[in-house]
């Protein structure tokens, strides 16, 4: 994790750098500009939670869904440090200390309890994710953002629906 972030630093430094000869389209908007340094937190804590149930849920359904959100928020990380580097925006690379206070809660928790608790954030993140991601569609004009955030949306709502489908059977 520490190697991808540093990697993804140095991208978006070097994007930064360049910015000025490659920014097109709309200057980034106050909203536009909050919601990438929101979702890069967000992705960050995602891929961070997702490590957390490789490692410690019992259920194989949740440690699988653990790494596909590894994987997907690796992606997404990528893209939101790119543009937002173009953009000259530097987005933090550290999750915020309440999400970093949720993982330590949820590392806390062994077995099935922790499967139970950590499905139950990831649905909570996931529709609070989706959330913030339709009203920055509906208020963004930016056409080079409009595709991450498309991304992102799509990202999240499949993860919701799969940590949803998980509980459900968990409940049976």
């Amino acid at each position: 994790m520490m190697k991808t972030l540093s990697t993804l630093a140095a991208l978006g430094a070097l994007l930064a750098a360049a910015a000025p000869a490659f920014a097109q389209g709309a200057p980034t908007t106050p909203t536009d500009r909050q919601f990438l340094i929101q979702s890069a937190q967000g992705s960050i804590a995602d891929y961070s939670n997702g490590a957390a149930a490789v490692n410690r849920a019992s259920n194989p359904a949740v440690r699988q869904l653990g790494v596909w959100i590894m994987e997907d928020h690796d992606r997404l990380n990528i893209s939101l440090f790119a543009l937002s580097g173009v953009r000259g925006i530097n987005l933090p690379l550290m999750m915020t200390a309440s999400d970093q206070s949720d993982l330590t809660t949820l590392t806390g928790k062994q077995g099935m309890d922790f499967d139970r608790a950590w499905l139950q954030q990831a649905i909570k993140t996931n529709k609070q994710d989706i959330s913030d991601a339709n009203k920055e569609l509906g208020a963004t004009t930016d056409p080079e953002i409009t595709p991450t955030v498309r991304a992102y949306l799509s990202t999240e709502t499949g993860h919701l629906i799969a940590a949803q489908a998980i509980m459900g059977m968990m409940s049976k």
